[in-house]
């Protein structure tokens, strides 16, 4: 007997994109291709944030490697100043000894009254300047960012949220890089500025033992 007063059944279908479609609880659970777009995007906001934490740690550490190179050219300096003041003074006890062994009236030699600020060079580029001007598009209020789920209530203002911190977040990527490859040419401009410092400091150095030691009559080394 049919289930149609009338007399008739119309036949129901399993396809979703029949008219005839019978609905159950299961086929709202399927997945819909708006919700596996949201889920992509979800995981691809979360990929973002992950690298923008570890660019800023990068960067940190960046500040921190330029701190130090900052403070070992100023030593540099520093050193390099105090070289030169040593030398006038062993220039003026080479005077004296010339001066006693030739019976000759010791010349008073007036100190050097004027000392030479021991300050550094005027640094280009600090890491502190250089970062505080480029860090603000990159601040750590990113790291501290959330996605939330989809909302599935409306699916396409959620959509268009995450492309647009999608795009936010790929532009500060972007930024972070060119920061970083910035800062990391001027550090090893840096490296290069301060081979020579060394090396003229070690140099002088070992000049500077070898006229104390034969003042002294010690033997010089080989």
């Amino acid at each position: 007997m049919p289930g149609n007063p009338f007399g008739e059944d119309y036949p129901t279908s399993k396809s979703p994109f029949d008219a005839n479609h019978e609905y159950s609880g299961s086929d709202m659970a399927f997945a819909t291709p708006q919700n596996r777009t949201l889920a992509s995007q979800q995981r691809a906001l979360a990929s973002i944030g992950h690298s923008e934490q570890v660019g800023a740690s990068t960067l940190e550490e960046l500040a921190e490697q330029r701190e130090k190179l900052d403070r070992v050219e100023q030593r540099l300096y520093e050193i390099g100043e105090l070289q030169k003041d040593g030398q006038k003074q062993i220039g003026a006890l080479q005077s004296w000894w010339k001066s006693w062994f030739t019976k000759k009236p010791a010349t008073a030699v007036e100190p050097a009254n004027k000392v030479l600020p021991v300050q550094a060079k005027n640094q280009e580029n600090h890491a502190s300047s250089f970062l505080s001007q480029n860090i603000n598009p990159v601040s750590p209020s990113m790291q501290q960012q959330s996605f939330q789920l989809p909302s599935q209530n409306q699916p396409k203002s959620q959509f268009d949220a995450n492309m647009d911190m999608m795009s936010s977040g790929m532009a500060r990527l972007k930024s972070m890089a060119t920061v970083m490859n910035a800062e990391l040419k001027a550090q090893n401009k840096q490296l290069d500025r301060m081979d020579p410092q060394l090396a003229r400091v070690s140099d002088t150095m070992t000049t500077q033992n070898r006229q104390m030691n034969k003042l002294l009559g010690v033997k010089n080394p080989p």
